[in-house]
């Protein structure tokens, strides 16, 4: 039993639906007091944190309905906030380690390859982070760029500030500067029949963020195609 705290766009098909599956039995063992793996450490760590744990299934949905996947069993439980922090079966860092490991010899891949390095990390989350708040952006991008050693072994403390960033609301003037950020980056590159489609979608974010999505694959721009954001925010 295993709900990866990193994103769900680095899962590979077999790990997402997996992760839905196991989100559901976690609910239905901690809802309404099923027996089955209720000793379970991936089980005890969300006592007190139902609503994380609904949150994680939503975020899970999204991505599978980014790549394209049906969804038929919503998660309609009203879920109180806890309070502390999540406590990990596994740190973060040693999560990519054990996917990276298991997806080598699976020949698996996620929607996003799994960060080799700090920037990699960086490139994939920092939109989704600058929609929570530009402050946040700056902060990490600082962090990022004094870092001497762009390793990812030893930069759990980062990983964990970023999974703690992603649980915060989004602002509505964050995103649109985060969407426009990521508009203007990709349009430089585009035929300029292609860029009208910014004008028509500019009044709805989650309209020009699937235009952005649909642009990027269409020319196969991976630095847009592997952002968090698209699953996130959807």
């Amino acid at each position: 039993m295993r709900v990866w705290d990193i994103h769900a766009g680095y899962l590979s098909r077999q790990s997402l639906l997996g992760q839905h599956a196991e989100i559901h039995a976690l609910l239905s063992i901690l809802g309404e007091g099923k027996r089955g793996y209720s000793a379970h450490p991936e089980t005890l760590r969300w006592k007190g944190h139902m609503d994380k744990l609904k949150n994680r299934h939503d975020l899970t949905v999204k991505e599978m309905l980014l790549r394209g996947f049906g969804h038929k069993s919503p998660c309609s439980r009203e879920c109180l906030s806890g309070t502390g922090e999540l406590s990990y079966v596994d740190p973060p860092v040693v999560q990519i380690k054990i996917l990276r490991e298991k997806y080598l010899k699976r020949k698996q891949q996620g929607r996003i390859p799994l960060p080799k390095n700090i920037y990699d990390l960086w490139k994939h989350y920092k939109y989704s982070i600058m929609a929570r708040g530009y402050g946040y952006h700056e902060e990490l991008q600082s962090h990022i760029k004094k870092s001497a050693n762009l390793s990812i072994a030893g930069e759990n403390n980062l990983i964990v500030k970023i999974i703690s960033i992603m649980e915060r609301p989004v602002t509505e003037n964050a995103l649109e500067k985060a969407v426009n950020h990521l508009w203007e980056h990709l349009i430089d590159d585009l035929p300029p029949q292609e860029r009208e489609e910014y004008s028509s979608g500019q009044g709805d974010k989650n309209q020009l963020l699937s235009c952005i999505f649909q642009l990027a694959k269409k020319y196969q721009k991976n630095d847009f195609l592997y952002s968090t954001i698209f699953s996130d925010l959807f």
